[in-house]
């Protein structure tokens, strides 16, 4: 039980007509009905406008849901009119403002947050956060190579499921660049898609026995061994899922890897708080993923996203929300995955 609900356990027994709706929304939103959950827990609000416990959960559905603006507003109300010595208002604002790009911000309201609560449970989340953000602060830019990965023709290339032409880049690239071993990862992945898995399983083990293995290889190495069927792959996806990279792409990558080998709630995890959501193509990716472990009202929102960032994909949009409404997006969740 976190803080929140120790908090409203306690005032509960005082606000009957409040402490039902809530109630009632927490078990709504703990069956993935969101928009019952959030209706629920607005007419507890109504009920009692100046219970910050309320306000503060509403905000917390609302973040799991990527409405960061709108769980901003609620937290905004705590801290400026309802009760600004409630501590974790300051935390979950610092923690959508992570996932929205505001880390300076988000540094000032984690300091508030250590400075009203020293010994609360959320010390242990708040120090990785604040770690995550002086890692992010210190990075002007996110580059492998000199190019940024998630923009590179090599990833697009793949995205798009265009293999023959990733690999082409991906060669041309080593040529040039011998030691780029996060490419050789990436050519590994193009090959082994166009049946070439003998080269692309050589490739990748060459990569993961050098001293300092490449991240981007043990994830690709993770998602081989599964499409191939191998029995080591079960280890490896247990020791991938033990891990949270602070670098943002690895943080990608590996939520990319955990999608591709059906671990899809681990891989929403990682990758809600990776994607570069200004590209269209990853606003999608981050819809399917959200698809395949029952988020369907935040898929559904995603992809009405997508579709207006980049028109001329509203077809394949529309198509992937029918499908998603049908229960038929699990049986090809690697191919709904392209773009």
């Amino acid at each position: 039980m976190n803080q929140i609900e120790q908090r409203a356990g306690q005032i509960i027994p005082f606000m009957q007509d409040g402490s039902y709706f809530y109630k009632k929304g927490i078990e709504a939103y703990e069956k993935k009905e969101i928009t019952r959950a959030v209706q629920l827990i607005k007419r507890a609000i109504q009920a009692e406008p100046t219970e910050p416990v309320f306000l503060c959960q509403l905000a917390i559905v609302l973040s799991e849901e990527g409405e960061y603006e709108a769980s901003n507003e609620w937290l905004n109300k705590i801290k400026e009119e309802v009760d600004p010595q409630m501590s974790e208002c300051y935390f979950f604002l610092a923690n959508n403002q992570v996932y929205t790009g505001e880390f300076h911000k988000a540094k000032e309201n984690l300091e508030k947050y250590f400075e009203l609560d020293q010994t609360g449970d959320f010390q242990e989340d708040a120090d990785a956060l604040l770690y995550l953000i002086d890692v992010e602060l210190g990075m002007d830019q996110l580059q492998i190579d000199g190019t940024n990965p998630f923009t590179s023709p090599l990833t697009m290339r793949l995205h798009e499921g265009e293999y023959a032409q990733a690999e082409e880049l991906a060669r041309g690239i080593i040529v040039n660049k011998p030691a780029s071993w996060h490419t050789y990862a990436l050519l590994a992945e193009a090959l082994w898609r166009q049946g070439s898995a003998e080269e692309a399983g050589q490739i990748l083990t060459d990569l993961l026995m050098k001293e300092e293995p490449d991240f981007t290889a043990r994830c690709q190495y993770t998602i081989f061994l599964y499409e191939t069927n191998d029995e080591e792959a079960e280890n490896w996806i247990r020791k991938l899922k033990t891990l949270y990279p602070l670098n943002r792409w690895e943080r990608y990558v590996a939520g990319r890897a955990l999608y591709f080998v059906e671990e899809f709630e681990a891989a929403y995890s990682l990758l809600r708080e990776a994607m570069p959501l200004e590209q269209p193509v990853y606003v999608h990716q981050l819809a399917v993923a959200a698809a395949q472990c029952g988020r369907f009202h935040r898929a559904r929102k995603l992809w009405n996203q997508a579709a207006v960032m980049e028109s001329d994909k509203q077809p394949k949009f529309l198509n992937l929300k029918l499908k998603m409404d049908a229960a038929e997006l699990a049986e090809k969740h690697d191919h709904e995955w392209l773009y």
